[in-house]
């Protein structure tokens, strides 16, 4: 099987494990009696602990290989989804919730780096688009099924779930056995040259980098708020379980049609053009789900909201991927993750201190606003940014 079908397979599986985990967290956490504060804190549990081990993880990949990695990061996902399921406290739910964080950032960093090292440059939207729209998938599939338990077995809905998503991450694993090794390892230990080693700052310089790493970090912190805080919302609001996960549903759905059409777009109007337009669409769409409306209006929200927050992800991985040096891909992709991570870590912490003050409405407004700021910085176009 071609090593980047098995990416995209591993990909829809192992994404859609991860997005029932974080929802199923936070009901687990409802169920149990805690607020919205504790929600922030669980979504910082699974980003803490990976924004210490990204840059190793990435620097390791650039000088090894990428398949030790991906496979460990399957397992921690696996391991962390079957913990869940007899997880009651809120010390276990956080050492679970860490493990799967620490499992997304091996697999991802891994996966990322594989896409860059083995694809054409001139290919690298597209294929990211690709990479990207078989998250969605997963991320489309797992609220689906989650719906339909919600409406079936809400007595049993966690429970039941985390033993779900431990067989979707343990068969994520199947996809990656037998991938072959990088033919660019190959021939550097055939000449006995190791690639040569940049430092982290060296990474940081190359034009584009930043930029693509602060408008990702917004982007998914927007995408982690809605996923985390949606639960939250519908129960202030009175929408059932099963519509709130209908709800993510549509929002991942209409990231899949946007980045199904991504390498299309880019080629028409530019990598900048579609990035900026993309941030502008999310930061009124998120913005306006603090606006009392019915469910109909709430899907439509999120539905175009998920177009555009669709397009941020693989937009950067592309452009972080083309600015780093060969040699350091891995190490700038761990380096985009952090930033990811690290935004994973303060804003939700931050957005539950809002709604402790406010609710729950009032971060979808701050969110929208600091989406709104992203594509203001990127108004004009970066070097290096097609």
């Amino acid at each position: 099987m071609n090593w980047f079908v098995r990416v995209l397979i591993h990909g829809t599986l192992f994404h859609g494990s991860l997005a029932t985990i974080r929802p199923v967290i936070s009901y687990r956490a409802l169920d149990i009696g805690l607020g919205p504060v504790w929600l922030g804190v669980f979504s910082a549990a699974f980003s803490l602990l990976p924004l210490f081990v990204a840059i190793p993880i990435g620097r390791w990949v650039d000088l090894h290989d990428e398949r030790p990695a991906y496979l460990t990061g399957s397992v921690l996902v696996t391991a962390s989804a079957v913990g869940l399921t007899f997880a009651y406290t809120p010390w276990a739910i956080m050492l679970c919730a860490a493990a799967a964080g620490v499992g997304l950032i091996l697999s991802m960093v891994a996966a990322q780096a594989m896409i860059a090292n083995r694809s054409p440059r001139s290919t690298f939207d597209s294929r990211f688009g690709l990479f990207a729209l078989a998250g969605s998938m997963g991320q489309l599939l797992g609220p689906l099924l989650l719906s339909g338990l919600a409406a079936t077995e809400p007595a049993s809905l966690t429970a039941t779930a985390f033993i779900g998503t431990a067989i979707a991450a343990a068969l994520s694993l199947v996809a990656l056995i037998g991938m072959p090794a990088p033919e660019r390892r190959q021939r550097a230990s055939a000449d006995g040259t190791p690639p040569r080693r940049q430092r982290v700052v060296d990474v940081l310089r190359e034009p584009g980098i930043i930029p693509a790493i602060l408008a990702s970090l917004m982007v998914l912190a927007a995408i982690d708020v809605t996923i985390v805080y949606l639960p939250a919302f519908g129960e202030e609001r009175g929408i059932s379980a099963a519509t709130v996960s209908l709800l993510l549903a549509v929002r991942a759905a209409a990231s899949v049609v946007s980045r199904a059409f991504l390498g299309m777009a880019v080629a028409r109007a530019g990598r900048h053009a579609v990035l900026f337009a993309s941030l502008v669409l999310s930061a009124v769409c998120v913005a306006s789900l603090s606006i009392p409306m019915p469910v109909w209006g709430l899907a439509v929200a999120l539905a175009v909201a998920g177009l555009g927050l669709g397009i941020g992800q693989p937009l950067t991985m592309a452009w972080v991927a083309d600015a780093a040096a060969p040699e350091a891909r891995g190490t700038a992709m761990a380096l985009r993750m952090s930033g990811n991570h690290l935004g994973q870590t303060i804003l939700p912490l931050a957005a539950g201190a809002v709604a402790g003050g406010l609710g729950v409405t009032a971060i979808f407004a701050t969110f929208g606003a600091g989406l709104a700021a992203t594509a203001a910085a990127m108004r004009r176009p970066r070097p290096r940014a097609r």
